[in-house]
């Protein structure tokens, strides 16, 4: 009898993470994402940015490809709301090889819709999640 009531106590808490709300920005380039349209996912999350920052993340699907493999899905580490006009949302991405840490930094000026303002990802997590979110791989002697 401890077991169901085990299992109802855990089932909120379950629920809960399984419905952390993404902006609509990162939720579409994550479904674009899971439907091999890598390209397209970068396009969208990089649409407000000057020309020689977009032409820097040009080479990322095909970097991503040959280091982590092919996409299966993501889990969202933590999103956390700075101000009503800026966000962080720590992701990490599933690979077929190894994961990729994401971090998404959104602005919303005004009254607008969010957009990404940093894109940052690595294989290495301690270079994107800070360790207040995620115990470091590497800590530091």
């Amino acid at each position: 009898m401890r077991i169901p009531i085990l299992i109802l106590a855990l089932a909120p808490a379950m629920q809960l993470r399984a419905q952390t709300r993404l902006p609509p920005v990162v939720q579409q380039g994550l479904d674009s994402l899971q439907l091999g349209r890598c390209q397209q996912t970068i396009d969208l999350w990089i649409a407000s940015w000057p020309e020689m920052q977009k032409a820097q993340m040009a080479p990322t699907c095909s970097a991503l490809q040959q280091y982590a493999g092919e996409y299966r899905g993501y889990e969202v580490l933590k999103t956390i709301d700075i101000t009503p006009h800026l966000s962080r949302v720590y992701l990490v991405l599933l690979y077929s090889i190894q994961p990729v840490y994401l971090l998404l930094v959104l602005y919303r000026p005004g009254d607008t819709q969010w957009r990404v303002n940093t894109l940052n990802w690595n294989t290495d997590p301690d270079k994107v999640v800070p360790a207040s979110i995620m115990p470091p791989q590497h800590p530091a002697p």
